[in-house]
């Protein structure tokens, strides 16, 4: 057998591409991952949010636009005709900032952020959603799933219902 000149510094060689590699993937992670991380552990303030519901037959979507005093949030259905989706105001209201912030901190809604909710296995259909919302200062939170939602997500929806129920049907 032939000796090569290459075999001992193969090992180092291989324990140094390895290594770099892990290293490369973590700050990848932590880039596309982290960028997001820094919003905090409670909601400090509130830009917009917006709220997509989709099951066989209905969307639907919530949205809060907030400044530092007064929040509106608002209820359009969407409709399909001649392939074209139309956005339907249905309810508006407005309420203190403070009271939807308070709100939002309730349902730990932080802890949404990157939740990315799997369709159970066995399901055959169900409700899909999409969340986004900036917050803190102009951070991003995103959060989406079909048939699967982050903790709280039932009583977040129950909130936005009892607000909206005694207005007004606007479309």
């Amino acid at each position: 057998m032939r000796k090569t000149a290459f075999k001992k510094p193969m090992v180092p060689i291989a324990v140094i591409s390895v290594t770099a590699a892990v290293i490369i993937t973590g700050v990848l992670i932590m880039l596309f991952y982290g960028k997001d991380n820094n919003i905090g552990k409670t909601v400090t303030d509130i830009e917009l949010l917006t709220l997509r519901l989709s099951g066989m037959r209905v969307t639907e979507e919530y949205e809060i636009k907030a400044d530092s005093d007064r929040a509106e949030i608002s209820y359009y259905t969407f409709s399909y005709a001649n392939g074209q989706e139309e956005k339907v105001l249905r309810k508006r209201a407005e309420c203190d900032t403070a009271a939807v912030i308070e709100a939002l901190n309730s349902f730990d809604f932080i802890s949404w952020n990157n939740f990315h909710g799997k369709h159970p296995k066995g399901v055959l259909d169900g409700r899909m959603f999409s969340l986004s919302a900036t917050l803190n200062g102009g951070q991003n939170l995103t959060a989406d799933g079909s048939e699967n939602f982050p903790k709280h997500f039932k009583e977040f929806e129950h909130w936005l219902y009892e607000i909206l129920k005694d207005c007004e049907e606007l479309g």
